[in-house]
């Protein structure tokens, strides 16, 4: 067996707990120059005003456009049925994946705790031996 790779190993590791004390005297003498550095530095730059109008701008036209679209004159009506229909039909979508989700969950649950009632002793639950469910 080679002793002068398990020596030079051990000699490697009565290294490291110098090397983390420096590294976090290090880490200390950072976050103190961090700490006294002035709020200036910190602060984060603002965005110019003319992209902050913009943003507002065409945020104010698609609503716009969206109200002039479901309450046109000719169309907005229908439109407007339309979207109501969707949304109805959406939501007995969910309900039924929903409605089915629950039924799958509950019988799963049901056959675990039936499962589980099974495998005991009948002296456990509290049934006479030859009993069934």
């Amino acid at each position: 067996m080679d002793t002068s790779r398990i020596s030079r190993k051990a000699d490697e590791f009565k290294t490291v707990p110098s090397v983390i004390k420096d590294r976090s005297s290090a880490l200390l003498g950072r976050s103190a120059e961090l700490r006294d550095r002035s709020a200036s530095m910190l602060a984060r730059p603002r965005r110019p005003a003319w992209r902050i109008g913009m943003v507002w701008f065409a945020g104010g036209m698609a609503i716009a456009s969206l109200v002039a679209f479901f309450f046109e004159s000719t169309r907005g009506s229908a439109r407007r049925h339309m979207a109501y229909d969707k949304a109805m039909a959406a939501g007995r979508d969910m309900g039924q994946w929903s409605g089915r989700r629950v039924r799958h969950l509950r019988n799963k649950a049901m056959g675990t705790v039936a499962e589980i009632k099974s495998s005991g002793s009948p002296e456990e639950s509290g049934r006479p031996a030859g009993s069934r469910l």
